[in-house]
């Protein structure tokens, strides 16, 4: 499998937890959890928004949503990136990407790091998530790759 295509396949399973969180967010009071998912997906859209070279000095990275809102910005984030990824080729995937950070640092990046940077963020916020919904005593949402794999018919 190219990457091109296993980036694909990555990000629709994100788009995939990401909306479970947002369920399970929908159905228990868990303040925190609200917060780090509004933060990985405003981080979805900024880093979006970085691969076009936007300059992201002093960006909040940790606004206050809804999860109603949480619910629309994780539609659009992954509309956009599918989006993104369907446009691509193999070789688009090594260009590079020039932005500033919310702290107003100048980088370089090629869209393939980007792109792997922006699941691993959401894969790691998605847990934190997971560990607080269980200390709030709510039972978090299944969504390991695996069953992912499994419910969509992957393997």
């Amino acid at each position: 499998m190219e990457t091109v295509e296993h980036l694909r396949h990555l990000f629709s399973y994100n788009d995939w937890a990401n909306r479970r969180m947002v369920v399970a967010l929908k159905q228990n009071d868990s303040p925190r959890s609200l917060q780090i998912l509004t933060h990985l997906l405003i981080t979805e859209k900024e880093y979006y928004e970085r691969l076009y070279g936007k300059d992201s000095t002093g960006f909040d990275f940790w606004p206050r949503l809804t999860a109603d809102e949480c619910g629309t910005l994780a539609r659009e984030c992954a509309e956009a990136y599918e989006k993104l990824l369907r446009r691509f080729e193999e070789d688009g995937l090594d260009v590079r990407a020039k932005y500033r950070t919310s702290l107003g640092v100048s980088h370089e990046n090629t869209f393939r790091e980007l792109l792997t940077h922006v699941l691993c963020h959401s894969s790691i916020h998605r847990g934190n998530i997971m560990l607080k919904l269980r200390e709030d005593g709510f039972e978090p949402p299944k969504i390991d790759y695996i069953i992912y794999l499994r419910e969509t018919k992957y393997i």
